[in-house]
């Protein structure tokens, strides 16, 4: 083959390369590309997943198409969230109809390092969604983190969980952070509560033994109730949210065992409901919980927040003086009125202000991303900030080691 047939061949693959990508661009830019959320299967009630199918409606709603990847094809979406949550095409993740292209963004959360593994070659904007350090860690391999599968770049709940992964990984992640929302029917109840205590925990063990110290503490309370916060039937089964919400709001407190939360959103459910929590203060201490300056950095650990310890034997004991207070009609209104102040910021309004800005913040950069490809693009002045852009016949950025 000659010089000049190579030459050719050459322009004519640069100009098919520069087509597709005016392709990818005008689809980015007019709405039509995907948002691909990949979700866990759970039937059990988890905030993790609420999160997901939450930020899939956010971006749904922003005008883009959804797609949720499932493992397997006959997935049923999660009854416990409300049905306009859940409302998207769901594809399983060997459906050969599932394809992706360039103006695409794929949202992975951190238990599926796996799947970060099998996608890095896709030509898509990959993003980890991290809510559990936990789950994060146990999906990788020591020595490893997502840079190993081309993610760079992050959407976690909370400014601790991103602090928490400069300290550990430094600098090599882009990360946005978002306060969750609690839902409004998560509210006050207008009829007066009962002595009842809620119990939620990860460790039936744990709470099964809280509650046999409580009565050994306690004997004279034999005829309180402790509320496991299931349906009545039989076998008991998880509640839909908005139920839980009706139930919780009529007991008066709460008692919260999770070692390895990395947030903790049913004490902020409890304060929006009028419910002391009564917690064991997990190895990540919740955000909400985090008093900080006007720059961000922390202070203190906020008051009032209901009532907290580390030590999981002070549980009962706490569960006890609180029931005193409440039969005597001796809590303080000021502890009802510093949880309305730490949970008011957390509403789903707000969440999604934040999740907007995030997401959108991802498909400017990726215009921009695609801007620089083409020979027409004129490259203007550096500005303070300004996002970092690469040549597409390299990997997204998102996906560069």
């Amino acid at each position: 083959m000659s010089t000049v047939d190579l030459s050719a061949e050459a322009q004519k693959a640069e100009q098919e390369k520069i087509q597709k990508i005016r392709v990818s661009l005008d689809r980015l830019a007019n709405k039509k590309s995907k948002f691909i959320f990949c979700v866990p299967e759970s039937q059990s009630p988890a905030a993790s997943i609420y999160e997901i199918y939450f930020q899939a409606t956010v971006v749904k709603n922003m005008g883009y198409e959804v797609i949720v990847m499932v493992e397997k094809g006959d997935y049923v979406a999660p009854t416990w969230i409300e049905k306009e949550l859940t409302d998207h095409k769901h594809m399983a993740m060997t459906d050969p109809k599932l394809t992706v292209g360039p103006e695409d963004i794929m949202v992975i959360p951190e238990v599926y390092s796996n799947i970060m593994e099998q996608t890095k070659n896709l030509p898509c904007l990959r993003i980890g969604l991290l809510q559990s350090v936990d789950y994060m860690m146990n999906a990788l391999i020591p020595g490893t983190d997502w840079t190993a599968f081309g993610v760079r770049d992050i959407i976690t709940t909370s400014q601790t969980l991103k602090e928490w992964l400069y300290t550990y990984y430094g600098q090599k992640f882009n990360v946005q952070h978002y306060n969750i929302g609690i839902p409004e029917y998560f509210e006050k109840s207008n009829i007066p509560q009962k002595p009842i205590i809620s119990v939620i925990g990860r460790n039936p063990n744990e709470i099964s033994k809280f509650v046999k110290l409580f009565f050994t503490k306690y004997p004279q309370y034999s005829w309180v109730t402790f509320d496991p916060m299931v349906t009545k039937s039989k076998p008991p089964q998880p509640m839909r949210r908005v139920d839980f919400a009706k139930r919780l709001q009529n007991n008066f407190a709460a008692v919260w065992i999770d070692r390895i939360s990395s947030f903790g959103t049913f004490p902020l459910e409890c304060m929006k409901s009028g419910v002391i929590p009564i917690c064991f203060k997990p190895d990540i201490t919740p955000e909400y919980m985090i008093e900080r300056d006007e720059n961000g950095a922390p202070l203190k650990i906020v008051d009032g927040g209901g009532v907290w310890t580390e030590n999981y034997y002070d549980l009962p004991i706490l569960a006890g003086e609180v029931l005193i207070k409440f039969l005597d009609d001796n809590i303080s209104p000021e502890l009802y009125e510093k949880m309305d102040k730490i949970a008011e910021k957390y509403t789903q309004e707000n969440a999604e202000k934040m999740l907007v800005e995030i997401y959108q913040g991802f498909i400017n950069r990726r215009i921009e991303l695609f801007k620089t490809a083409l020979p027409e693009y004129v490259v203007e002045p550096p500005v303070a900030d300004q996002a970092q852009t690469v040549n597409l016949t390299e990997p997204p950025v998102s996906e560069q080691k």
